[in-house]
């Protein structure tokens, strides 16, 4: 076990993943340390020295937070890109699937690391809008979600690091078309075209996010926790669509459904541009939910 463990850990992309998790949890953790005495001391509109002190600490507290959310995002695509192209070197693999599913917690680990890359994002719009304002009057709420985001991203290290001890290179995998292809709905309906009905319907409701966005834009208020409802919808119906239409489409076949292989040169990298735009816009649309909602905090246009 410890052989196998030294082995996986001369992998580059394993290395990578966790030199990324190690940097963003210890960044995290560091400035969470420092933001409780933050908390403890923070005197919004004072003018004393102290409170000038606290102010700075505090900005540059946020600074290593920033760096390390975006370590974390980061991992995450290095877990995505090293997931897929291990599987080369597992038997029975044909994607990131087959790497994943070799491992117990391997499809947790990657769990973890969606989640907190997502929180990760909402962290730093709710950064961003607190610098934006004259005054610093969302400071003391960024740094108390950070107490609730710290052991978030400790875990996902935690997770992450198991998978990679944990992970074989010498099993026979399960691959994707005997795991995935059995789900039988789906795979009915995208072959008597019922997959481009779910398809239509999950453009229709991107396509009324993006309208929402648009409207917040112009009038913020209620639209912007519509904006966020609907791109919350619209990434719903998005998931059975990449399955029952845009895989089966980009493969040539309908009874292939795995979304792992939209990453693999079979279907153009296409899963990179798909995956991405979707994470974004979900980021997007919470995002716009989380500035609304910390409006009642300052009378200052955001």
């Amino acid at each position: 076990m410890e052989e196998l463990a030294i082995t996986n850990l001369t992998r580059p992309w394993i290395l990578a993943r966790l030199a990324c998790g190690v940097a963003a949890a210890g960044l995290v953790l560091h400035a969470l340390r420092v933001s409780l005495r933050v908390l403890r001391h923070w005197r919004l509109g004072a003018t004393s020295e102290g409170q000038l002190a606290v102010e700075r600490r505090a900005e540059l507290v946020a600074a290593l937070v920033q760096m390390g959310l975006v370590l974390s995002v980061l991992g995450l695509a290095i877990f995505a890109l090293g997931a897929d192209r291990s599987a080369a070197s597992i038997r029975g693999a044909m994607c990131a699937y087959g790497v994943l599913g070799s491992s117990s917690v391997g499809f947790l680990a990657l769990g973890s690391g969606l989640f907190t890359a997502l929180l990760a994002a909402l962290w730093l719009v709710l950064h961003r809008l607190d610098l934006r304002l004259a005054r610093p009057t969302l400071t003391r709420r960024k740094f108390m979600a950070l107490v609730g985001l710290a052991p978030v991203v400790a875990v996902d290290q935690i997770a992450f690091a198991a998978f990679a001890l944990d992970l074989d290179f010498g099993v026979v995998a399960t691959c994707c078309a005997s795991g995935l292809d059995a789900g039988g709905a789906l795979v009915r309906g995208a072959e008597s075209g019922g997959g481009a009905g779910v398809f239509g319907a999950a453009l229709a409701l991107a396509a009324g996010a993006a309208v929402a966005l648009a409207v917040v834009r112009r009038r913020p208020g209620r639209a912007a926790w519509r904006a966020g409802g609907r791109r919350v919808a619209a990434l719903v119906a998005m998931l059975p669509a990449v399955l029952g239409f845009v895989a089966p489409h980009a493969y040539g076949t309908p009874r292939h459904l795995c979304p792992f292989c939209l990453l693999g040169p079979e279907a153009a990298y296409l899963g990179w541009a798909l995956y991405g735009a979707l994470f974004a816009a979900t980021a997007l649309g919470l995002g716009v939910a989380l500035v609304e909602s910390q409006r009642g905090a300052s009378d200052e246009p955001a």
